[in-house]
């Protein structure tokens, strides 16, 4: 009986062709091969299931194919090298998984080696897979080599966390940021993968597996494989929900009724039976999210401020209830103790004011059409609870949706600096607007951590233009230092608390 192969690797692209969802980066690679202009280091950054490794293989196959046309990228998939590393065996192509390798031993070793010939064709390419699990000594180690490496070398770093990769690092490569997948695309390529197994799926359930898998090919490819051998005929969406795990939305609507009217006990009963009805905890925290994320969208196109305000507390608890229930050992207590405490008040889990304005305006911008948010919601709080007169509203040059992905790429303290950040797009220009000039210096200084984020975003020719409004006169400056959200982060981080202001000149 033949060995099971997992549908992922069975469909694992072997052409350019195959690579669905990263045009920009498959163009440029292939322009490369045929030119043969290809760099000696690569930077493949993206989040899981993106085409990283595949890509990177897939560039090795090239490079060693012996039947590949003159002027096509495409590997023949017939000749020997081909063969062998499309069965993982090629010699000349070496995979590191830097999560379990980590140490400087390991570079070592790798330099040590890096010099031998290749095997079977004319190059050597290594693969560093989750680069940034690296140590600062192994970066330190590789770094020479990335500097000089031997002509029949080359080396393709991928990673989920570039802003772990060192600058000396980045700086020695050709960064490619591969994107998340669009619902489309997964489904598209999941009803290819459900002919050719001669299996059949509901269309509602393709898209069911497309939302639940979050961007990542590679885990809707495994969830369709997950539902085949366990399914009896055709898979339906109510067969998919089921077997998923994941919660019927009209249950969480429910749910997230009662959660808003106040009604606890009901609430409660609620999850009660969507949790009895097999749903997994995190599907139904994430569904209550995206719940949640829809009418406050709608409540701001309504200028309901009240609603609205509510929606995201209720929202800035569910995020951070997402990731706590990985880790929690009691994770459905802390569902329904949280549920509970949203439904009875929002005492002890409101988000401080400018966390809960950074939440809302986040949001707003990536209505439909790029509206920015209300006036009325861009009106700020002083410490006091008074109202503060709201700048002079800028209108967006163009939407302006997806900067709130790039914030929640960013580690907290960063994120810290960036969340007074009001974002416009003009053009091949991202302008970051700024109420406080200490936020408007940091920003410009952290900019290294946030540029290739950005140019994930809205493409590599971008520029960022930092700007400061008017409003930060001395009055403005004159606010309670730790109502700064920054200086709450690294207050929070330390467990400290602010004892002296001193103002510095510049």
């Amino acid at each position: 009986m033949p060995e099971y192969q997992s549908l992922y690797r069975k469909y694992r692209s072997q052409t350019f062709g195959d690579l669905v969802g990263q045009e920009a980066a498959s163009r440029a690679l292939q322009g490369a091969i045929i030119s043969a202009r290809v760099a000696h280091a690569y930077l493949f950054s993206g989040s899981r299931g993106t085409g990283k490794t595949s890509a990177a293989r897939l560039l090795a196959k090239a490079l060693n194919c012996t039947g590949r046309a003159r002027d096509s990228a495409e590997p023949c998939n017939k000749c020997v090298s081909c063969l062998e590393v499309t069965a993982g065996s090629a010699l000349d192509l070496i995979e590191i998984d830097a999560a379990s390798n980590r140490g400087i031993d390991e570079i070592r070793d790798l330099r040590e080696k890096v010099n031998l010939a290749p095997a079977l064709g004319p190059y050597k390419v290594y693969i560093i897979d989750e680069a940034h699990m690296l140590t600062e000594p192994a970066f330190n180690a590789l770094l020479k080599t990335l500097e000089e490496p031997p002509a029949h070398v080359v080396f393709v770093l991928c990673t989920t966390d570039a802003q772990k990769i060192p600058l000396t690092v980045i700086g020695r490569c050709q960064q490619f940021v591969f994107r998340r997948h669009t619902e489309e695309q997964i489904a598209g390529r999941l009803s290819h993968i459900a002919a050719a197994e001669n299996v059949k799926v509901d269309p509602d359930a393709m898209q069911l597996i497309a939302r639940t898998a979050q961007g990542s090919m590679r885990d809707a490819v495994g969830l369709l494989d997950q539902l085949v051998p366990l399914a009896t005929g055709p898979i339906s969406l109510e067969s998919a929900r089921s077997l998923l795990g994941i919660a019927d939305p009209r249950l969480l609507d429910a749910l997230l009724d009662d959660v808003l009217a106040g009604r606890a006990a009901e609430a409660l009963a609620e999850l009660n039976r969507v949790y009895a009805a097999g749903a997994e905890l995190r599907q139904v925290v994430r569904g209550l999210m995206e719940g949640s994320r829809d009418r406050l969208v709608a409540a701001l196109g309504k200028h309901d401020q009240a609603t609205a305000r509510r929606l995201s507390d209720v929202l800035d608890a569910l995020l951070h209830l997402d990731g706590e229930v990985r880790r929690h050992a009691e994770p459905r207590f802390l569902v329904e103790a949280t549920l509970a405490r949203l439904a009875v008040g929002t005492e002890g889990v409101q988000s401080p004011p400018d966390a809960l304005r950074a939440s809302t305006a986040r949001l707003a911008v990536e209505m439909e059409g790029g509206q920015s948010p209300p006036d009325a919601l861009r009106a700020s709080t002083s410490p006091q609870g008074g109202e503060v007169k709201p700048a002079a509203p800028v209108a967006p040059a163009a939407p302006v949706t997806g900067w709130s992905e790039v914030l929640e790429k960013l580690n907290r303290t960063v994120r810290a600096v960036y969340l007074d950040a009001q974002p416009e797009v003009d053009g091949s220009v991202l302008v970051l607007w700024f109420k406080y000039g200490f936020h408007h210096k940091k920003a410009q200084e952290q900019s290294a951590l946030l540029v290739p984020h950005v140019r994930a975003w809205l493409g590599d020719d971008v520029r960022i233009d930092f700007r400061l409004r008017e409003n930060d006169t001395p009055k403005a400056r004159a606010a309670s230092p730790e109502d700064d959200p920054f200086v709450r982060e690294i207050v929070k981080r330390f467990d400290g608390r602010v004892t002296r202001v001193r103002e510095i000149s510049e």
